[in-house]
């Protein structure tokens, strides 16, 4: 199978809230629009989005914000932190170095859902080890 696009649907009573985060706080744009669905694009990467549905519909089930992570990798992550912050959404983990190689803060979207949003830096050896096993 060869992957042409990727998006997360998320059921949701939020919709217009989900919406205006993702378009105000991350740039996403709006593909399309109705009274039960709303669907964004990441800014400048067409082929991963994020999708609201109001739990009205047979399939799927009523989501409530735990358990899910959304990742997004920035350039700057520190400038994203800050500008966060100064926005009042940083209110769960702080900016910090992870010993696997990342630096990352998280805040979490009207669902309750986690955002982790991080930049790649170079691992401690132990885990460089552990990735290097993979190659």
């Amino acid at each position: 199978m060869k992957l042409k696009r990727m998006d997360a649907t998320i059921s949701t009573s939020k919709l217009q809230e989900s919406k205006e985060f993702y378009m105000r706080h991350f740039g996403f744009e709006l593909v399309y629009e109705s009274d039960w669905y709303i669907e964004l694009i990441a800014p400048g990467l067409k082929t991963a989005g994020i999708s609201f549905t109001l739990p009205q519909r047979e399939e799927g089930e009523f989501f409530n914000g735990k358990g899910l992570i959304l990742s997004f990798e920035v350039e700057d992550v520190d400038a994203e932190y800050q500008r966060l912050k100064t926005a009042g959404l940083v209110k769960h983990q702080k900016i910090a170095d992870k010993p696997w190689g990342e630096r990352s803060f998280v805040v979490d979207d009207p669902n309750g859902i986690h955002l982790y949003i991080y930049k790649s830096i170079p691992p401690i050896p132990e885990y460089q080890v552990i990735y290097d096993s993979f190659k």
